[in-house]
């Protein structure tokens, strides 16, 4: 064995107490994830209740509106079959009684995705983590085991053979139980996901519900909205701010316009005929077309009050100038028809008379 392989054995030698220290660790922690496992497993079966879990939202979006936040508060710590879900309405309240930012429980919703996979990677990484260690375990003593087997020394043999074989299933127990558990877990935090979004929207968001989620009586007419129904708890007044509401942003004409006296619409004042008693006027003969019907004249409604007066052609906003038209350098399309009964060019030719 010449010096490079000498090294390299010394070093393989060094890294096999890390090897198995780690494996135990590791054995230890996937042993803690586990009980965390079965507990999540226990809360989910015994308590988990999509019914309960959207009465309970109801009753605290009706105390919220009553202006009952403590029992509001009460009613969202009740969903506590979940470590996720728990931890995420512990925010949500604290944001409820100290920011109240209207964008907040939003982020919260995605910073509790982000803890999910956070806390999938614990197991995922001892998925890949147990058999390599156990692969590693393995190998290191396999060297001087076969040192003792050219040596003639069967003890040596029989005990670094026990510690490869017994690192080997170390790992792959240590990788099994890792991945029933993060395959487990996926679809339980994807559904406490699910959750927490249909909690926000049902108590953030709109109250509208639809009819055809309703059923009809014997009369044919659809059932009345439930009376969501809560029981008060004790409020303290002194505690209890009203959050301020925005007021409605005004609506402003995207054109500008030309406003009359105190706010009203101008209006243009008829002509003034000076009548002669010398000269009375005569009417101008018409043309009366019978078969045409009258139309009455188009009148404007008056704008209300706050509200701009609406837009005509002989307004000056309305007025273009030649060098504001897009389509003025186009010019007129076929000015003049072509003599002949000929058609315009590009057109085809004119259809044949039959």
């Amino acid at each position: 064995m010449n010096g490079l392989q000498q090294v390299i054995y010394d070093a393989s030698r060094v890294l096999l107490w890390p090897v198995l220290i780690a494996a135990l660790a590791c054995l230890v922690w996937v042993l803690i994830e586990f009980g965390f496992f079965l507990y999540e497993l226990y809360l989910r079966f015994r308590y988990r209740d999509l019914d309960a879990l959207e009465a309970r939202t109801l009753r605290a979006r009706r105390a919220f509106q009553d202006g009952k936040p403590r029992t509001a508060y009460r009613y969202l710590q009740e969903n506590n079959y979940s470590i996720v879900v728990a931890r995420f309405l512990f925010d949500l309240i604290r944001n409820y009684q100290t920011e109240r930012l209207a964008a907040k429980p939003l982020k919260l919703l995605q910073e509790y995705e982000f803890y999910t996979v956070k806390r999938l990677e614990r197991t995922r990484i001892l998925v890949r983590l147990g058999p390599m260690l156990g692969l590693m375990g393995t190998l290191i003593p396999l060297s001087p085991a076969l040192i003792g087997l050219a040596s003639g020394n069967t003890t040596q043999l029989a005990e670094n053979l026990t510690t490869a074989f017994s690192v080997t299933v170390l790992g792959l127990l240590i990788g099994g139980i890792a991945f029933v558990i993060s395959i487990v877990r996926d679809r339980m935090y994807a559904q406490d996901v699910s959750d927490m979004e249909y909690l926000l929207e049902l108590l953030e968001g709109g109250a509208e519900r639809l009819q055809s989620g309703r059923r009809r009586n014997k009369k044919g007419t659809w059932e009345a909205d439930p009376v969501v129904e809560y029981e008060a708890a004790v409020e303290d007044a002194d505690k209890t701010v009203a959050i301020p509401v925005l007021l409605e942003t005004p609506r402003e004409p995207l054109i500008p316009f030309a406003s009359g006296d105190a706010g009203e619409a101008p209006v243009a004042a008829e002509p003034a005929v000076a009548a002669s008693p010398a000269a009375p006027i005569q009417p101008a003969a018409t043309i009366v077309d019978p078969l045409a019907e009258a139309e009455p004249p188009a009148v404007t409604p008056a704008p209300a009050a706050g509200e701009a007066p609406p837009l005509t052609f002989d307004d000056p906003a309305m007025d273009w100038r030649r060098d504001e038209d897009p389509f003025a350098d186009l010019g007129p399309v076929d000015p003049k028809p072509p003599a002949g009964g000929a058609s315009a060019p590009g057109a085809g030719a004119p259809p044949a008379r039959r």
